[in-house]
């Protein structure tokens, strides 16, 4: 994967994860809401695949492959928006009009909202009946393709996951020798030992090169903030209470870890996230937590840096690799099920589809088949031990599904709160019990 479409995927999943705003979305009117799709015909068959405007480009990749290992079969690859809002009302009109495409892209942040509005088509019966070939729902990671299964029920499974996104700490060996510091970031660091180098790397620059790309960011990264909560025994969101727990005591120790890293082990706290000089590809960060997908971009802009990745540290013996997915859905609806479903057998067997997805859009297959044999890892180093993702992968803490748009809520409550703490002097437990209050509110609000 270029570098270019690398950032172009991030940037567009970013884009609907900051902006989701979803519409209620009709259950009744015309064929299209009755809820029921027909099988179609494979051979010579004509389905639609319908994805996001950053993902459109590796998507009709997939698609030409496709065309020419089955040139009797067509697929019709269609871009769409990357505003989240405009994605869901898009869905909600195809869904009145019967157009919705027969196979669309999903994401974990969505993937309830569009099952409660019948959009998604249960997958888990045609898994169990060998649909997608030699692999079932057992073949993927389960934490991952858990997140296609609506939180009313959790027996159905609307959604496969694409890539198996986790993430690592990557670390520029030429900043940690240029300043004398010879201790590398090792498997079985804790979180201590991190933030330990990380201020001895600060202390030794005299401040002139970051020790750790602030973890928090700006305080709303969930995908680092929810497995430190976790590793701590608290929750983002119990399924269980229908509750978040961000301002409970466990929880409370993990923020008071998180916002310590701010003017010590990292730079002071800043809400210009995107600031050149604070990213690792500047090659004035020493360590930073990023995904695989960042790996090629990084090879293009660090090409005089010798950097490498190690797992995540940990806390409490815990994993604190937090990850996350976009996936693939059938559409309920679709009158070609049985074509969709071909396309996207081809699509997952690691010797076919998912072996271009890895060479064009930096994807590791979220089997362990797939992560073991796929040609993810291949290619000249750096980073020389990238198959720690492979690692991270299984071992990702990912968060569980939150109603509604009651996820963007959370994460504007706890960039609220943090900032709060570090910029007006509020305690920790009056912040984040604030932020616990509104996020509820909103989690109440979306189950209604």
């Amino acid at each position: 994967m270029t570098s270019h479409t690398a950032r172009n995927s991030r940037r567009a999943i970013a884009a609907l994860a900051a902006a989701i705003m979803i519409p209620a979305l009709a259950a009744c009117g015309g064929s299209s809401a009755s809820g029921s799709g027909g099988a179609g015909e494979v051979k010579g068959s004509s389905i639609v695949l319908t994805t996001i405007t950053g993902l459109e480009p590796q998507f009709q990749k997939y698609a030409d492959a496709y065309m020419e290992a089955f040139p009797d079969r067509k697929v019709e690859v269609r871009s769409t928006t990357d505003d989240a809002a405009e994605y869901a009302q898009q869905l909600a009109t195809a869904r009145l009009s019967g157009e919705l495409p027969d196979v669309f892209f999903n994401v974990d942040f969505l993937a309830d909202t569009l099952a409660e509005n019948k959009v998604t088509l249960d997958l888990a019966p045609g898994l169990k009946e060998g649909k997608l070939g030699d692999l079932d729902a057992d073949s993927f990671l389960p934490q991952f393709v858990g997140q296609y299964r609506p939180l009313a029920d959790p027996d159905k499974i609307t959604g496969l996951p694409v890539s198996a996104d986790s993430v690592g700490l990557f670390y520029n060996k030429s900043v940690f020798d240029e300043l004398g510091v010879t201790e590398y970031p090792q498997a079985d660091w804790t979180w201590d030992d991190m933030y330990r180098v990380a201020e001895e790397i600060q202390d030794k620059s005299g401040d002139t090169v970051t020790g750790l790309g602030a973890p928090l960011g700006d305080g709303s990264d969930l995908i680092v903030f929810g497995p430190v909560i976790k590793a701590f025994g608290g929750t983002v969101f119990d399924p269980e209470t229908g509750k978040s727990g961000i301002g409970q005591p466990e929880a409370l120790k993990a923020w008071e870890l998180l916002l310590d890293a701010y003017g010590t082990a990292s730079g002071p706290y800043t809400t210009t996230t995107d600031d050149p000089s604070l990213k690792f590809e500047s090659g004035n960060v020493a360590m930073a937590i990023a995904s695989r997908g960042a790996v090629p971009g990084l090879q293009t802009t660090l090409v005089d840096d010798d950097w490498d990745v190690q797992t995540m540290p940990t806390i409490n013996g815990k994993s604190t690799a937090g990850g996350g997915s976009y996936g693939l859905s059938i559409a309920q609806t679709s009158e070609n099920q049985d074509a969709a479903w071909a396309f996207m057998a081809w699509f997952y067997d690691t010797d076919t589809g998912m072996k271009v997805a890895q060479d064009v859009g930096g994807v590791i297959p979220p089997t362990d088949n797939g992560i073991d044999n796929g040609t993810w890892k291949d290619g000249a180093a750096p980073p020389e031990h990238i198959e720690i993702f492979g690692d991270s992968a299984r071992e990702a803490v990912l968060i569980d599904q939150m109603p509604g748009s009651s996820s963007t809520t959370l994460k504007e409550a706890t960039k609220k709160a943090t900032q709060e703490v570090v910029l007006n002097g509020m305690s920790i437990e009056e912040a984040f019990g604030a932020a616990e209050k509104t996020v509820n509110e909103a989690i109440e609000k979306e189950s209604k």
